[in-house]
C-alpha cells in the first residue's frame, strides 16, 4: 500500500500533537511539585556525637530514716555523665547496700554517699545516725510530757526543764535545749502481761479494763532518743535528776534560738494578760434584694 502526501502530514501532525500533550502535562506536574515544596516545612537534622553515659543509684521505693538498705531497694540508672551535677553520686550499689539512711529517701531520688551510716547494724540503728562528737541520750516520758503520738523520729523539739531553785523557796519552768533533734521512740521495757481472770458473768465492759491499763503502762514507759552533744547531754542528764522534763515541738522551718530566762511562780502570777491579737469583726448588716426569682445579700460596712 502506497502512502500519499496527505498521510504523512496526517502522522506527523499527530506526533507533534502528542509531544505537545506531554510537556503540558510534565510542566504541570513540576509546577505542583515546586509549589508543595514551597509550603512544606525545612527540619533541620543536626547530627551529634553520642553522650558519655554514666551509671547512677537511686531509690527504688521510699526509704525511712534508719533503714537498712538491700539489694531490692536500689536500681541503676545510666545517665549522661553532664547530668551529674552534685558531688558524692552513688554510682555502684554495692557502695550503699547494707548501709544504714541517715535522711529520708524518696523513691526514684539518686543515692548521695553523705545520707549513709555506717555498715551491717542489724538492730541498733540509731548508732548509725550519730555525727561525730555527738551523742545519744534516752529520756523517759509520759503521755502529756513528750508528745506521745505526736512525736516522729527526725522532729526536733525543745526541752524545757521544771525544777526547784537552789534556794528552795520556788518552782522554775526553763527551756535548757532548743532545736535537739530526737533520733527514736522505744519503749524502756516490754510490758508484762496482765493476768485477766475471765468470768461469764462479766460484762463488755470489764473485760475492756485490762487493755485499757496495759495500754496506760505501755505510754507511761516510753523512751525517746535525743541527738546532743557532750555538754547537752550533762545538762540533759542533770534536768532528769533535779526536776521533771517536758518536750515542746518545733515547725519543720523553725530553727531559730530564742533568748529566755524561764519563768517562776512569781512571774506567772504578775503576768497582764495581753490583747487580742486581731480587733473583734464590727457586726454588719445585710441587705436582700429580689430580682424577679433571685435573691442576693449585700453586706453593708
Amino acid at each position: 500500500m502506497k502512502l500519499q502526501r496527505s498521510d504523512y502530514v496526517l502522522y506527523g501532525a499527530a506526533f507533534l500533537s502528542a509531544i505537545f500533550a506531554v510537556s503540558l502535562v510534565y510542566g504541570y506536574v513540576e509546577n505542583r511539585v515546586a509549589e508543595a515544596e514551597s509550603k512544606a516545612e525545612v527540619k533541620t537534622v543536626t547530627v551529634i556525637e553520642k553522650p558519655e553515659m554514666r551509671a547512677v543509684v537511686v531509690a527504688n521505693r521510699d526509704i525511712y530514716r534508719g533503714e537498712k538498705l538491700e539489694v531490692d531497694d536500689v536500681k541503676v540508672l545510666m545517665v549522661p555523665t553532664e547530668g551529674l551535677v552534685a558531688t558524692g553520686v552513688v554510682t555502684d550499689p554495692n557502695d550503699v547496700v547494707g548501709h544504714i539512711a541517715k535522711q529520708p529517701i524518696y523513691v526514684g531520688e539518686w543515692l548521695i554517699d553523705q545520707k549513709f551510716g555506717v555498715q551491717e547494724i542489724e538492730e541498733q540503728s540509731v548508732e548509725a545516725l550519730l555525727e561525730k562528737g555527738m551523742r545519744a541520750l534516752r529520756i523517759p516520758v509520759s503521755a502529756e510530757s513528750g508528745l506521745l503520738g505526736i512525736l516522729n523520729p527526725s522532729d526536733h523539739v525543745d526541752v524545757i526543764s521544771v525544777f526547784q531553785s537552789a534556794d528552795g523557796k520556788r518552782m522554775i519552768s526553763r527551756t535548757i535545749l532548743q532545736n535537739i533533734e530526737v533520733l527514736s521512740i522505744g519503749q524502756a521495757n516490754r510490758m508484762s502481761p496482765v493476768d485477766v481472770v475471765s468470768n461469764e458473768d462479766d460484762d463488755e465492759q470489764e473485760s475492756v479494763k485490762p487493755s485499757m491499763k496495759q495500754n496506760e503502762a505501755f505510754v507511761k514507759a516510753s523512751m525517746v532518743t535525743m541527738n546532743v552533744n557532750t555538754k547537752q547531754a550533762e545538762q540533759l542528764a542533770l534536768a532528769m535528776n533535779i526536776g521533771a522534763i517536758h518536750l515542746a515541738l518545733r515547725a519543720p522551718t523553725d530553727v531559730d534560738l530564742v533568748d529566755t530566762d524561764g519563768v517562776n511562780v512569781r512571774t506567772i502570777e504578775k503576768e497582764k494578760q495581753q490583747a487580742p491579737k486581731y480587733a473583734p469583726k464590727k457586726t454588719r448588716e445585710v441587705i436582700q434584694i429580689m430580682q424577679g426569682d433571685k435573691v442576693q445579700e449585700v453586706i453593708t460596712r
